[in-house]
């Protein structure tokens, strides 16, 4: 049985409030909504994983280097640092190593990383890896944009998006949604697409020929 997230460890770390300026440089920082601060990452690709955490609806809350564990396993002693805890709405969590690739990875590295797996298990916890060809897939560039322009989009010029998305002709192109409703703010509409309130293949590019679907109106169009 998988323990909850309040028996995974988490530390309480400083962190950035969000938003202030300058912290949208993506190499150190993260401008995270679901956790209403900037999280520290370590790497560009962790920054990126990042984008995928706050995509994904079934994912409440993130952490970035939660916790450090010391443990005892035989005759040896470990010393780890997962990159990534993850909180789900179901009450559950994850650890997560985010790195590049795991092949050739450093035997002591990968030594740790195994007897942090069987801890992870005699404890019901979730550990997850996950390399860079997962988080640079066919819809990241897409996603990674979208995200960055929803920033911009305020909580007045979302609300006025989602009213006025039922009563549009779809499929459309955003070029053709940006014309037909001229209070409509391209921030917005990125914001939408972004977390699911419209529905569009995220393999497009981002430009104004991207062609959305439509709003989602149920579970079975997610």
């Amino acid at each position: 049985m998988l323990a909850s997230i309040n028996s995974m460890p988490c530390d309480a770390l400083p962190a950035f409030s969000w938003p202030r300026p300058g912290h949208r440089n993506f190499s150190t920082t993260f401008p995270s909504r679901k956790n209403r601060r900037s999280v520290r990452c370590v790497t560009r690709l962790h920054a990126d994983y990042c984008v995928h955490l706050e995509h994904d609806s079934r994912i409440e809350r993130y952490w970035a280097e939660p916790h450090v564990f010391s443990w005892v396993s035989g005759t040896s002693k470990y010393r780890y640092a997962p990159h990534f805890l993850v909180a789900n709405g179901d009450g559950s969590g994850c650890y997560c190593e985010v790195l590049a690739s795991f092949a050739g990875i450093n035997p002591s590295r990968g030594e740790t990383l195994l007897e942090f797996e069987a801890l992870c298990g005699d404890r019901g916890w979730r550990f997850h890896r996950i390399e860079a060809a997962t988080i640079h897939n066919k819809e990241f560039d897409t996603l990674h944009k979208l995200y960055l322009r929803s920033l911009d989009a305020t909580t007045d010029e979302y609300t006025k998006c989602l009213k006025l998305l039922p009563g549009l002709v779809w499929p459309a192109t955003i070029r053709e949604v940006l014309l037909t409703v001229s209070a409509f703010a391209l921030p917005a509409l990125c914001r939408c697409l972004f977390f699911g309130q419209l529905k569009a293949d995220l393999s497009q590019a981002l430009d104004l020929d991207l062609m959305i679907q439509g709003p989602v109106t149920s579970e079975a169009d997610n």
